[in-house]
């Protein structure tokens, strides 16, 4: 099996599969979609990582230099230490025919398309713009990019994943599980067999955390 490409902070301290800062200038921009870089200095900003802990070491900021995707003005995905890390699951179960919901800046496609176990990844992505300004960079045979919202595309039955992953949340929010539900409902049959994976992103840390504040889920 193929092994993932690690990050380690200065310190040592494990901050998941690496980053993808240096993929990219120091700005893109076209349509609604913009990249850019920013430099997180935890000097600068304490209270950040004071609230942070409070969900777990996952969401605590590293000092360094990151890389994010804005659409419409909402920060859609960066490669910080909590993308890094929270998507490792996915990262880690991907072989065969892969099904990803959401392009982002294409931390989890730089992870994976180098994989011996992976044959071919599929990526549904609701914006033109943002295909345009990374597809570019990730360049793969192994790639294919098709514009769609995924709640609306129909992928033909006889399309069949080993793997199938929902990316497409811009926050973090429990109300974000009635529509993973809907799409795991929606895409269920395009699973090679009942033992392929599914999941979206952070879906049993959201799961938890509706558990936590009202115990009914």
């Amino acid at each position: 099996m193929s092994s993932l490409n690690l990050n380690l902070h200065e310190n040592n301290v494990y901050l998941g599969v690496k980053g993808v800062v240096d993929k990219f200038p120091e700005r893109l921009e076209k349509g609604v979609a913009k990249i850019t870089k920013f430099t997180f200095d935890s000097n600068e900003d304490i209270l950040y990582n004071l609230r942070a802990v409070r969900n777990g070491r996952m969401f605590v900021m590293y000092d360094g230099k990151f890389v994010r995707l804005t659409v419409n003005g909402e920060l859609m995905m960066s490669d910080t230490t909590m993308e890094r890390i929270s998507n490792l699951d996915f990262i880690n179960n991907a072989k065969g025919r892969v099904m990803i919901a959401g392009l982002g800046i294409g931390l989890i496609l730089e992870a994976i398309l180098n994989k011996e176990e992976v044959s071919e990844v599929v990526v549904i992505e609701k914006y033109q713009d943002v295909i345009d300004l990374v597809e570019p960079i990730y360049q793969h045979p192994k790639l294919k990019i098709i514009c769609a919202d995924i709640f609306e595309y129909e992928m033909p039955s006889s399309e069949k994943f080993d793997v199938i992953y929902f990316d497409i949340w811009a926050d973090i929010s429990t109300s974000n599980l009635s529509e993973m539900k809907q799409l795991h409902n929606k895409y269920r049959i395009n699973k090679r067999s009942k033992d392929s994976f599914m999941d979206s992103w952070l879906r049993d840390f959201l799961k938890q955390r509706l558990k936590e504040e009202d115990g009914n889920y």
